[in-house]
């Protein structure tokens, strides 16, 4: 039997038909709620990739941070970690850029990613093999205990299989979870015969990028050029025992000069980050020249910088286990890090000035400069009491030396 079609009415000003029963008004809202919806989409997929943005640069930034803090905590290695420091203060102070301070953090997510999808492998496997441990001291000859011990062994392969593929198919957090698609990669880039240039050039390519000779080369350096300024003011000052007798003077002496120092040894050192020349730490005139540009912004960079430098000392009255130094050296950098920035930053803003503003402002923040200075050095005689390493701890400086606790 036919169906019935429906009726179709015909506006009088307009040759669209029209379903019966529908409203002109109907029709007309039509487009609005369309374009509100789609409204509502492209605001929906924007909040979503500004999520997903902020996500990605605070996981980069986190595993920036811990690369650091992890090699930082190993001797010799951490001139690279203080290499790294002096050349991202180096990068801003010669552009002015804070997104140009941050040059590793590409592949710090990288790396960071990698860490975190073996980790979410190996980790279940570790607590199947402690299972099947437990069960085989509490009953070794039991059918359960051999199926867990079973059961962990074809684990055990099938996670080697699969990080093996996953490590060498090259980038990207989720080829942890698609375990098939990265072997058939895999067996085809075998049978093209390219996959070993093709990895060993990813390989160079990182290593490259890490820059190892010249951040570690900017970090001997860099340490060199500090310890010419504060070793002797340094000796000087720790030579007390007591604050009695004519070593008090002595103490007293290498104090203002340590003071004097550090007033004007970041700038000497922001200096030698931008140029990369040992010689910027020479250039004493350069760096009053700076100061006087903008006195009031260098007074707040080393209020800044010497505050926390006081926190960090509180860190170094329990010297902790070696396998666990990494853990503290995180807030060394977390907290460095951005105090060199600063440093950096006004540091270019400095030489972007072409006059001196009023000599009465430049003498008041000189003057500033030099109380919080001196309040630095006269808090910094009482760490050697509470520090692990006695006196020693007088030499560290963590805003201008390697940021480690120990």
């Amino acid at each position: 039997m036919a169906h019935p079609t429906p009726a179709i009415m015909t506006d009088e000003t307009s040759d669209d038909p029209i379903p019966a029963g529908a409203s002109r008004v109907e029709i007309s809202e039509n487009p609005k709620r369309l374009r509100r919806s789609s409204r509502v989409v492209r605001l929906v997929r924007g909040a979503g990739r500004t999520v997903k943005k902020f996500l990605v640069a605070a996981f980069s930034l986190f595993s920036l941070v811990i690369l650091l803090a992890v090699v930082a905590a190993v001797p010799i290695l951490n001139l690279w970690a203080l290499g790294y420091l002096i050349q991202a203060e180096g990068n801003i102070a010669r552009t002015g850029q804070f997104k140009s301070a941050f040059p590793l953090l590409g592949r710090a997510r990288q790396l960071g990613g990698t860490l975190l999808g073996v980790a979410v492998i190996i980790l279940p496997l570790r607590y199947l093999g402690g299972f099947a441990s437990d069960m085989a001291l509490i009953d070794p000859t039991s059918g359960s205990t051999r199926f867990l011990q079973v059961l962990t062994t074809i684990a055990a392969i099938a996670a080697f299989i699969h990080l093996t593929a996953a490590l060498s198919v090259g980038q990207g957090g989720f080829r942890f979870f698609r375990p098939w698609r990265n072997l058939k990669r895999l067996y085809r880039e075998g049978r093209s015969g390219g996959f070993l240039e093709t990895r060993s050039t990813a390989v160079a390519e990182f290593v490259s990028d890490l820059e190892i000779r010249r951040n570690f080369m900017l970090g001997l350096l860099g340490a060199a050029g500090v310890l010419m300024w504060t070793l002797l003011p340094t000796g000087l000052y720790a030579s007390a025992n007591a604050p009695q007798g004519p070593q008090i003077l002595v103490t007293l002496f290498g104090g203002v000069l340590l003071a004097l120092v550090c007033s004007w040894a970041p700038i000497l050192q922001a200096g030698f980050a931008r140029d990369e020349k040992f010689s910027a730490y020479r250039h004493l005139s350069d760096a009053r020249s700076l100061f006087r540009k903008a006195p009031l912004l260098w007074t707040l960079a080393l209020l800044v910088g010497y505050a926390l430098s006081l926190v960090l000392y509180l860190f170094k009255i329990v010297a902790p286990p070696q396998d666990a130094l990494w853990m503290m050296t995180i807030v060394f950098i977390a907290a460095i890090y951005p105090a060199r920035l600063f440093v950096g930053w006004v540091y270019y803003w400095s030489t972007t000035r072409t006059k001196e503003p009023h000599r009465l402002w430049r003498w008041f923040w000189s003057l500033v400069s030099l109380a919080v200075c001196g309040f630095y050095v006269f808090l910094l005689f009482f760490t050697r009491n509470i520090g692990a390493q006695g006196k020693l701890v007088l030499f560290e400086q963590p805003l201008l030396l390697i940021p480690s606790p120990f």
